[in-house]
């Protein structure tokens, strides 16, 4: 039987994704995003490729919008994966606008992106147990020399 790689999301996992990066953005005091479809679609060709071509391996593409990656061995949750991203926020110092030394803080500070409006996001299965989640944000945030919000 051949590979599906098509996992849609449910308008529920679209709703969760959405909430779950507007939570994370009204802790910081910036406007809530919105759902894009063309982002959801960019993200889904992504999401795609990835599983196909590349092992789902987390390699972003290069396209013009900000892009978050999540892979996992399990069936996650809508909000496992914004929450994992976010959880970067800890290792993110607003004063002086950097990460902790040897730590990743721009999942997070592209979800809190005072200037990003619009979300869209996809997924993929990998395999039985692997699955890739991506999301796309317009405008792209992580401007260097900028602060997020």
């Amino acid at each position: 039987m051949p590979q599906s790689y098509s996992i849609e999301l449910t308008s529920r996992e679209k709703m969760e994704l959405l909430d779950e990066h507007n939570l994370w953005r009204k802790q910081v005091g910036v406007a809530e995003l919105k759902w894009a479809s063309e982002l959801e679609r960019v993200a889904q060709d992504w999401a795609y490729k990835l599983s196909r071509q590349y092992g789902c391996k987390m390699i972003h593409s290069d396209n013009d919008f900000g892009e978050n990656i999540f892979w996992a061995n399990y069936n996650a949750t809508a909000k496992i994966v914004v929450d994992y991203w976010a959880a970067e926020k800890f290792y993110y110092d607003y004063s002086t606008n950097s990460c902790r030394a040897g730590k990743s803080c721009g999942h997070y500070t592209q979800i809190v992106w005072r200037d990003t409006r619009e979300v869209g996001c996809a997924k993929a299965r990998c395999s039985n147990t692997e699955e890739i989640w991506v999301c796309n944000y317009r405008p792209a945030g992580n401007i260097l020399n900028k602060r997020p919000y």
